[in-house]
């Protein structure tokens, strides 16, 4: 027994000596946190939540958000390198510029500015709010000496005096103060100012948050969906890269319709889509331009628009002895191979409408549609790649049929088009024979004469219109002469002339999803709030010091002081004495 008992003994001085030592390890700990407080954390707080390094950050952000908004972001690399030229290109791009709201130095200046606020907030805060809770009842002679607004009555009845001065300025918030036989009124208006400073704070860190937050979780995308198709990933570029992203829910473009002003810019254009999540249709809309839909968070805009696809028609007027053409048939973004040559048609775009001005300089402007046109990239074995546009109508100017046309890039760029007239109306078939017939019946021995010429011409017209001469004729001899001219030039075997098409449109969306904009609206209010607070709300207080004189008379020691407006309240102090003399002697309410 006596063993079993020093055993209970020993074990429980162990017990009491680990729970002393996990108590002086936390006492420790405790100790060197709040040293750690003090002597780290609190300096490094204070000089960052100061006035300077706010307005520092503030105008660092300001400065780079002014970049951002005049330097596009997210464009195509291309266009940058085209607009800015190879130094300014790669500097822009070293430095992160072309998608600034996502580099680590936009984000640390944003976070640093966050921090900083919520530093001061906490600094300050404390104090702001105890000062609005403590009001000081007395004021020393001292003091008083060094305020401008002050003025001394003498009055024969303190009770009377009392009710006087609080009925004199009503809707103050009155305190009494008894110090020895000396009453001390202390009266506030406008006393919970110092709200609008914590409110204009909180405002600012709210708004960064939810900018921080719409960076970190939102995204901005491009959608292309084709007539009757659908779509459910954005594509957006990142950087210098192109990334995309799925959607939980897919889009189709149940129809499409743009009408367009008489310059040719599009007036207004019209989606109507449905949203299909998980295999169910869920709603459909018409959205225009700045009037989205929204589905999950996600905002749906009309964006932009484009051929989708068109089935387009052209007959190749093969320059060959025999003169015959050829049918291609083909979508907008693919090739048609073209199987009796080596020559392709990369098809890039297609318009319905071509709106130009055919005024001449000076004159006001004309404008006319050309009609449709398909663009297209020819290449082939020995040719240089260029882009074509060709039209399906005539140029015809002043009522003058000037036959069919092509415009012609040799960059690649559509703003380096030039027009080349092709002679011959390839709208018209018979043109075309007539063409092929002309040509067959050209004298080819040297020493032919214009009346050789002529007589061919007149028998390739009574072969091609038996029937009777075209109304036309000379602008159509004008025409075939061009074209004997132009087409025997061409480097390609066929003349590409759209016959036909098929029009399909896709719809341009983009995707937006800003977590962070319910956010930074909760902030614009409350920073709306706190700014009128701090502008249009002033701290007014009144000191006034009642005592009985030995002769009983009562010396009343009014003092006042504004934290802004400093005019209005002088005016308001001087009207304050008459009121203070007025309500006294009439004893009633001002």
């Amino acid at each position: 027994m006596q063993v079993k008992h020093h055993f209970l003994i020993n074990i429980k001085l162990k017990i009491d000596v680990y729970f002393f030592n996990v108590i002086f390890i936390l006492m420790w700990l405790c100790y060197a946190t709040m040293t750690f407080y003090h002597q780290t954390l609190k300096p490094i707080l204070y000089r960052v939540g100061s006035m300077p390094v706010a307005i520092l950050l503030l105008l660092l952000l300001s400065v780079a958000s002014v970049i951002g908004t005049v330097l596009k972001q997210n464009q195509d690399q291309a266009d940058y390198l085209h607009q800015f030229g190879p130094t300014w290109y790669w500097t822009f791009r070293a430095l992160g510029l072309f998608d600034m709201y996502h580099t680590w130095w936009f984000l640390t200046i944003l976070g640093l500015l966050m921090f900083s606020l919520a530093a001061c907030l906490l600094r300050n805060t404390p104090r702001y709010l105890q000062e609005m809770k403590n009001r000081k009842g007395t004021m020393n002679e001292n003091a008083r000496k060094h305020i401008e607004h002050k003025f001394d009555l003498t009055f024969d009845d303190k009770e009377r005096v009392v009710s006087s001065i609080k009925e004199s300025l009503p809707g103050w918030k009155w305190m009494e103060t008894q110090v020895g036989d000396v009453l001390w009124l202390r009266g506030d208006k406008g006393r919970f100012h110092k709200w609008g400073y914590i409110t204009v704070h909180t405002a600012m860190l709210v708004i960064l948050i939810g900018g921080w937050m719409s960076v970190q979780f939102g995204f901005r995308g491009n959608m292309a969906v084709p007539e009757g198709g659908k779509e459910s990933e954005i594509s957006f570029l990142k950087g210098t890269t192109t990334e995309y992203l799925k959607m939980p829910f897919e889009i189709r473009c149940d129809d499409f319709t743009v009408n367009f002003f008489s310059t040719g810019a599009p007036s207004e254009f019209r989606s109507t889509l449905t949203i299909i999540d998980d295999g169910k249709e869920v709603m459909t809309k018409d959205i225009i331009v700045n009037e989205p839909l929204s589905y999950k968070g996600v905002r749906i805009y009309q964006a932009s628009f484009g051929d989708g696809g068109s089935l387009v028609t052209l007959k190749l007027y093969r320059l060959n002895k025999k003169g015959n053409v050829d049918i291609a048939k083909a979508r907008v973004y693919t090739t048609f191979e073209d199987p009796y040559s080596d020559v392709s048609l990369e098809f890039k775009d297609f318009r319905p409408y071509n709106i130009e001005n055919m005024a001449a300089a000076g004159e006001p402007k004309d404008f006319k549609d050309m009609g449709p046109a398909v663009d297209f990239v020819i290449r082939g074995k020995g040719l240089t790649p260029v882009l074509v546009r060709s039209f399906m109508n005539p140029f015809i100017i002043n009522g003058q049929n000037q036959g069919s046309y092509m415009m012609i890039s040799t960059t690649g760029d559509a703003r380096d088009f030039e027009t080349f007239l092709l002679g011959l109306d390839f709208s018209e078939p018979k043109e075309w024979q007539l063409f092929q017939a002309f040509v067959h019946r050209l004298p080819t021995e040297q020493g032919a004469t214009k009346e050789d010429n002529l007589n061919a011409f007149r028998a390739a017209l009574d072969e091609v219109y038996p029937d009777g001469r075209p109304s036309d004729l000379p602008m159509l001899g004008n025409r075939v002469i061009q074209a004997l001219k132009v087409l025997p030039d061409m480097p390609w075997p066929f003349v590409p002339v759209l016959e036909d098409y098929d029009q399909t449109y896709y719809t341009g969306l983009q995707l937006a999803k800003d977590p962070g904009m319910d956010v930074v609206w909760i902030g614009s209010a409350l920073l709306v709030g706190g700014l009128c607070i701090m502008f249009y709300v002033a701290h007014r207080k009144i000191w006034v010091k009642i005592q009985e004189q030995e002769n009983g008379e009562v010396k009343v020691e009014v003092t006042g002081l504004s934290n802004r407006n400093p005019v209005a309240f002088e005016q308001e102090f001087e009207d304050l004495e008459k009121q203070i003399k007025t309500a006294y002697e009439q004893g009633v309410k001002v």
